[in-house]
């Protein structure tokens, strides 16, 4: 569950794009250009417009893809890949889904465990000094 956890901030953190994947939209209003991405620390990112995105504010890590993949009501505009609703249906990653629904800080603590034991089985992460977003 860690390992895919780990695997899983590609999807949420950023966009899926039709002509690289096959999955996506071209761009949504998301993802134009028109709407700011804030940082972390409230700054806004610059991004070159393009994509669909998993979640509204697709350059900030947390469990919105959690929330968002859970909730019917949804922008449709959001991209849920039947592979991403899967957690949801099965058995043993529903409890986790939806305790990362249910707790950012859950979350955190399951992905800074992964990240850890992906660190000391010997993955290696470029650059070594991390991505500031």
């Amino acid at each position: 569950m860690r390992t895919y956890l780990f695997f899983c901030l590609s999807l949420w953190i950023g966009r899926a794009y039709a002509d690289r994947s096959g999955v996506g939209k071209e761009k949504t209003k998301f993802t134009d250009g028109s709407m700011v991405q804030p940082r972390v620390d409230g700054t806004d990112a610059p991004y070159t417009p393009g994509g669909q995105s998993w979640t509204e504010k697709f350059l900030l890590f947390d469990n919105s893809y959690f929330t968002v993949l859970d909730d019917p009501d949804a922008d449709p505009e959001l991209l849920k890949m039947s592979s991403d609703r899967a957690i949801y249906r099965d058995e043993g990653f529903r409890r986790f889904a939806e305790k990362f629904r249910d707790s950012q800080d859950a979350f955190f603590e399951s992905y800074a465990k992964a990240h850890k034991k992906l660190s000391e089985l010997g993955s290696k992460f470029e650059p070594e000094e991390g991505i500031e977003l």
